[in-house]
């Protein structure tokens, strides 16, 4: 079978054809949308205590001494973190106090040079109360924690070895992946018998210690 179509007939054909066509094309044109990618800004990471199970370091504070003076201390601690939240302490520290009030008052030595130094030595258990960040000027973040410490604290003084309970709390920042920084509030109360006077005496101590991670 043939056909025959003249070329009138076929303009007309193809202009009726590209019509719709057209129309279709400008509402497709109509309706194309700049899509943007998202921006992604990458964040800085910031040091933490992940790996490193370790901390050893040393501090340097002041020891008020219940009925005595306020003088200096220096100690040793470590740390091992067994949890993201807990953890223990050991540390050791020492203070040589003053002549107390009553000494100055009455004149006398009441102790001997070698009674005056007060040492103790704590074993501390620690739970991680909270964590932020502490900040350092408007750029530099620091990764930072609260932990409660509480513990058995072997004291000697004035010629005495007492054990008695060391509480206290820390605020610890982290500086790298290796070194941390922490402030320390802690209270050490122990039974003392001194001068015929048997009392449970509290005795403070702050201190700012730097510690390594390992």
């Amino acid at each position: 079978m043939r056909y025959t179509v003249s070329f009138p007939t076929c303009l007309v054909a193809l202009g009726l054809s590209a019509l719709p066509l057209n129309g279709h094309a400008q509402e497709q044109d109509s309706r194309v949308e700049v899509v943007k990618p998202p921006e992604r800004t990458e964040r800085a990471q910031r040091a933490a205590i992940d790996s490193e199970n370790f901390e050893v370091g040393a501090y340097l504070g002041a020891l008020s001494v219940e009925d005595f003076s306020t003088q200096l201390s220096a100690g040793l601690t470590l740390n091992y973190h067994i949890s993201s939240r807990f953890m223990v302490q050991a540390h050791y520290a020492q203070s040589d106090v003053e002549r107390a009030t009553f000494e100055e008052v009455s004149g006398g030595n009441f102790l001997s040079a070698s009674d005056r130094s007060f040492e103790h030595l704590s074993v501390l258990a620690g739970y991680r109360l909270a964590e932020g960040r502490s900040f350092f000027g408007g750029k530099r973040k620091f990764n930072s924690y609260i932990y409660v410490l509480a513990g058995p604290s072997q004291v000697s003084f004035a010629g005495e070895d007492n054990t008695g309970l060391a509480l206290g709390l820390s605020y610890k920042t982290v500086l790298t992946d290796w070194a941390t920084l922490n402030l320390d509030v802690r209270d050490i109360v122990v039974d003392r018998s001194f001068l015929g006077d048997d009392k449970t005496t509290h005795n403070t101590e702050l201190a700012v210690g730097l510690n390594l991670l390992f």
